[in-house]
């Protein structure tokens, strides 16, 4: 069946989008490019501060689904690098809130700017129309799986 194997090779396309994405050789070589020494967690966190605004330990571990621990060492280690700065919660003083330096975003800038241009460089030849068209068709399919994906109606059968 044609839709069978459509989907088998979107699947393995995902995979293997997921797996670039999560490759420690790929992480360090764009933050040799970048100059940057984050690890991908440090990253990660930096990003979502970024994006989110200020956030507490307990919420990012959360988002982020990592422990507390690793929340809080992950932080320091930002913090320490100046990259994010923390300030106690003004409704309970014992809570940390962790926000974005300006450092911090422009160094997260210039890991995006390195990114856009490793993805720019791959599609490079594309036809714009067809640019277009898999912009559109990764955004439905990330509403669709955000929808749908993690739907635990569906059967392992």
């Amino acid at each position: 069946m044609a839709g069978d194997a459509d989907l088998a090779r979107i699947e393995a396309a995902i995979g293997e989008l997921m797996r670039l994405a999560a490759s420690a050789r790929v992480h360090e070589a764009r933050m040799r490019a970048v100059g940057l020494p984050l690890s991908r967690t440090e990253l990660r966190f930096l990003s979502r501060i970024d994006e989110v605004g200020p956030l507490s330990v307990s919420a990012l571990a959360e988002e982020l689904d990592v422990s507390q621990p690793t929340a809080s060492r992950t932080l320091r280690r930002l913090e320490d690098l100046g990259f994010v700065r923390r300030r106690g919660d003004r409704a309970d003083g014992r809570v940390a809130i962790y926000e974005t330096t300006a450092k911090g975003r422009r160094d997260r800038r210039r890991v995006q700017a390195y990114m856009h241009g490793q993805l720019a460089d791959a599609l490079a030849g594309v036809p714009t129309r067809r640019r277009h068209d898999l912009a559109l068709l990764m955004d439905e399919l990330v509403t669709r799986l955000r929808a749908h994906g993690s739907s635990t109606e569906r059967s392992a059968s």
